[in-house]
């Protein structure tokens, strides 16, 4: 199964940053733009794996993954991947003082956990964002500006950090499909 450990959607940062995709897809060029429903922050990318390996994965995170710290992540602007001058994807990047406060813990024991199933180690930093659109062929400067700028204006609620969850992901026509395997609740959210 493909497989990948995130932070599940927020409902009120998901309406908000639909009505900026919404917008942004009437003028801007055309672009992979992905589906508010499948918005999440991903912690670990695990690729394909298989049942055992996840069970195996959930089993080493599991107290790791139990004691995330509640609360909401901010936005930090656009995210703009590789670079602006090649940009292949835009997306909405969140406070990296604040990530690793609520999620560094869980990143570095899902990076030892997926390597301890076989997963290669990963290569780039964690970067929590949310991807809203691919590009399939460059865009003018001016656009990726326009996006950028847009993004950056944007006034987005807090992520709320309440939980982590391994999902399966499968490939559909429409986009992929997040299924949840298994999930583990921010420590003081399981107590209430």
């Amino acid at each position: 199964m493909r497989a990948f450990l995130a932070v599940p959607g927020d409902p009120a940062w998901i309406e908000s940053a639909r009505r900026l995709s919404q917008d942004l897809q009437l003028r801007l060029p055309k672009a992979s733009w992905t589906r508010p429903e499948a918005w999440h922050l991903t912690v670990r990318f695990l690729g394909e794996i298989t049942e055992d390996a996840a069970a195996r994965f959930a089993e080493r995170l599991g107290a790791a993954a139990a004691e995330i710290a509640p609360g909401d992540l901010p936005t930090a602007g656009p995210a703009l991947f590789p670079s602006p001058e090649r940009l292949r994807t835009i997306g909405v990047a969140f406070e990296a003082a604040a990530a690793d406060e609520r999620l560094g813990n869980v990143f570095r024991a899902a990076e030892e956990a997926a390597r301890a199933i076989g997963c290669p180690a990963e290569a780039r930093p964690f970067r929590p964002h949310v991807t809203l659109a691919r590009l399939r062929a460059p865009w003018p400067r001016a656009a990726v500006d326009e996006a950028a700028a847009a993004v950056g204006g944007w006034p987005f609620p807090g992520w709320h950090v309440g939980s982590v969850v391994l999902y399966r992901s499968r490939l559909d026509p429409a986009g992929a499909v997040h299924t949840p395997v298994a999930e583990w609740p921010a420590a003081a959210e399981a107590r209430v």
